[in-house]
């Protein structure tokens, strides 16, 4: 294991916070190799990184709340109306092909 501590100086940033993370020594060389790559910052990099990995899960959690609510007000369909309505998608898309 290694640490990393990130401290972003990029310039378009006003307001920055350190955070150090324990990683494996390959993801850390990842993390390099990438930065080197691209002309980025480590910090730049996994700050980029750490951002869409939450927006990400941030928006999974949000749409599991709203099924979660709109199960609990009863606004579902019947397993054969979700099929129907997969299976309508998927032809109206084969359609344009």
């Amino acid at each position: 294991m290694c640490y990393i501590v990130m401290h972003s100086m990029e310039p378009d940033m006003a307001k920055t916070a350190t955070l150090t993370l324990r990683v494996s020594e390959s993801l850390k060389e990842k993390l390099g190799r990438y930065a080197e790559q691209t002309h980025r910052t480590p910090s730049a990099v996994a700050e980029r990184g750490l951002e869409a990995f939450l927006d990400r899960e941030m928006e999974m959690l949000e749409a599991i709340e709203q099924s979660r609510a709109d199960f609990r007000e009863g606004r579902t369909v019947s397993h054969e109306e979700a099929m129907a309505r997969l299976q309508a998608t998927i032809d109206r898309h084969r359609a344009k092909i």
